[in-house]
């Protein structure tokens, strides 16, 4: 059944012609980011380790970065490391302690080691800075506790969210202000065609980077609705995608039946995709069609994402078109 005799409008608003979103996805411009952190208490003194990047780098050098952390040692009140193979070590100055370069492609990946005295501001109020560096709102104390995990002698969180974190020292830098955007008359147009229902705990980000069409965040969980056109890729490719972002191998054609089940989304067929990934969850919705293919799409922690679950589903269902567009 179709959906839109406007379908050509979605697509041309969304921008992306033909193109799938599998291609997509491999530009540059990956629409959340990822950040490692790590702490390491000493004698005097607090060690930082940090590495930031679109999510899919991240996702590739997770278990070099995790091997990293888990090898750091505390000897005569300094903290030690091993460079893995592949690694280059640059030298810093008093406060940024070192900096290293990995990864398969370039640019490359860049872990900073920055190095303050005492408690270096205690573990919370770290923690939540590095939650707004990339776009996340601050967690209370007990909430900071819970992200926390241990790995070797090194206190770790894992954080993703919209907005790319600056790279630097260990201090707190100050927010840029975003770029004004100009409305988009066909763009509104676009979103004003679908009705759903919208929690009030889903912040909502109204100028979302295209293609997306819809953006909320909820206790560290991202939302988005995108449109592509064409068939995208196909089912099983996108599947695939979204198991690569939360580290797990693909499992190709033969494998959809252990991610992927049947559902209605907007009066047509999709699938409700699960990828439980240990550090990262994605639940989301597929519906493709030669003309276009829609992605509602939730990406964050696996508690988050637990914790939202429900909800999502509820959201899912409740999506239709205005008025009569059939």
């Amino acid at each position: 059944m179709r959906l839109l005799p406007a379908v050509a409008l979605l697509v041309a608003v969304a921008g992306c012609g033909r193109q799938d979103e599998v291609r997509r996805y491999k530009t540059p411009k990956d629409p959340t980011w990822r950040m490692i952190g790590a702490i390491v208490t000493a004698k005097d003194s607090t060690w930082f380790f940090k590495v930031a990047a679109p999510t899919d780098r991240i996702a590739s050098a997770q278990s070099q970065v995790l091997m990293f952390l888990q090898d750091l040692r505390v000897e005569d009140g300094d903290v030690k490391w091993k460079l893995p193979a592949g690694w280059l070590e640059e030298k810093g100055g008093p406060a940024r302690v070192a900096s290293f370069k990995f990864g398969d492609r370039d640019p490359k990946l860049e872990l900073t080691v920055v190095k303050l005295p005492g408690d270096g501001g205690g573990l919370s109020a770290n923690v939540n800075r590095w939650r707004e560096q990339v776009g996340l709102e601050r967690a209370a104390e007990a909430e900071v506790a819970s992200m926390v995990r241990k790995v070797g002698e090194a206190q770790v969180v894992d954080l993703i969210g919209p907005t790319r974190p600056a790279m630097g020292g260990g201090r707190a830098m100050a927010r840029q202000p975003e770029p004004e955007r100009t409305a988009d008359p066909q763009f509104d147009q676009v979103r004003s065609m679908f009705q759903f229902e919208r929690p009030p705990e889903w912040r909502e980000n109204p100028q979302p980077e295209r293609p997306k069409v819809f953006e909320f965040r909820a206790d560290g969980a991202l939302i988005t609705f995108t449109i592509m056109g064409g068939e995208s890729g196909g089912l099983a490719a996108n599947v695939d995608r979204w198991r690569t972002q939360a580290g797990l191998e693909p499992l190709g054609e033969q494998g959809l039946g252990r991610s992927a089940t049947p559902m209605k989304f907007v009066n047509t067929d999709a699938w409700l995709v699960e990828v439980p990934g240990k550090e990262r969850a994605i639940l989301g919705v597929i519906a493709l069609s030669p003309e276009f293919s829609m992605f509602l799409k939730m990406d964050g922690s696996p508690a988050a994402v637990s914790a939202q679950r429900a909800t999502f589903t509820r959201v899912a269902q409740s999506f239709q078109m205005r008025g009569r567009h059939e």
